[in-house]
């Protein structure tokens, strides 16, 4: 383990057991056994440290929510809740809420962009998850549903630890959840839309999405060193070719070129790039 990571491991258990504020600099100077140098030359301050914490578990969210659609159909109801449900099990696990709450009062700029930031990804994440599974019909008032949603259960959390209630948590998400079936049937039948949303790429020609697909293949042919990568990648132009592309197949193809890439690597980075082009492709003609 490295020094950043025996301060960050400490600082999540004192963080935990006495609190934030209870904990000092040199309480974690002590329990880690590294030197105030060490300390300040990974983390500028204490709630830099809170970010570096925060980072760490919406980067493992993030994978095992990406891990579910690899293996689950982008669609299906069932993947979308699960990926709902790893997200509160490894904030449950880490204990992460009460930190999130701590980052929006300290008075740290950086910290607060990306909360900031962070919030934004969350709520555009979750509209875009509803269009795929619900469909094009509900796009316009996706954003309203996301807010909705998120709000209503942070604030039953919040409330539920306030008032210091035996309420499981697992209850109280799948509570929202069916809230969130009930409000997509009201929704559908409503006009009164509060946040306006729209998928950029959704007005894209055919030509344009071709055109960034095959610039994407470009960065990387010269790093792809496996016969499987290649064949793939041909038959993902081939495809290309065609004016009615398969982007099914495609998403299918990019799929196994994600899971043959090495991961961390640009290669990676840029297969996932061109995967949510593919899956938005493949959304549209689902929906259609």
């Amino acid at each position: 383990m490295t020094k950043r990571e025996q301060i960050i491991e400490v600082a999540k258990l004192l963080f935990r057991t006495i609190g934030y504020h209870d904990t000092s600099v040199q309480d974690i100077l002590e329990q880690s056994g590294v030197s105030k140098g060490t300390f300040y030359n990974h983390f500028p301050s204490k709630s830099q440290l809170i970010q570096c914490i925060i980072q760490e578990v919406d980067a493992k969210v993030e994978e095992q929510q990406s891990q579910l659609l690899l293996e689950g159909d982008p669609h299906s109801k069932q993947t979308f809740y699960s990926q709902l449900r790893v997200k509160h099990s490894i904030y449950s696990t880490e204990r992460i809420a009460e930190l999130y709450n701590i980052s929006m009062a300290e008075n740290d700029e950086v910290l607060r962009k990306y909360m900031a930031d962070s919030h934004y990804k969350e709520l555009n994440w979750l509209a875009k998850r509803l269009i795929e599974v619900y469909g094009i019909g509900i796009e316009v008032s996706a954003m309203d549903l996301s807010t909705h949603f998120i709000g209503g259960l942070g604030y039953q959390f919040r409330y539920s630890n306030q008032m210091n209630l035996d309420t499981n948590s697992s209850d109280i998400l799948d509570y929202n959840i069916l809230r969130l079936e009930k409000n997509i049937e009201i929704t559908k039948q409503s006009k009164h839309i509060l946040f306006p949303f729209s998928i950029q790429s959704s007005v894209e020609t055919q030509e344009t999405v071709v055109m960034n697909i095959k610039n994407l293949l470009d960065e990387v042919k010269n790093d792809i060193d496996s016969q499987d990568e290649k064949e793939l990648i041909d038959f993902i132009l081939e495809e290309c070719q065609n004016s009615r592309i398969r982007w099914s197949l495609c998403e299918g193809a990019v799929r196994q070129l994600k899971i043959l890439s090495p991961s961390p690597s640009i290669k990676k980075h840029k297969f996932r790039e061109l995967f949510n082009i593919v899956y938005k492709q493949a959304r549209k003609y689902h929906n259609g």
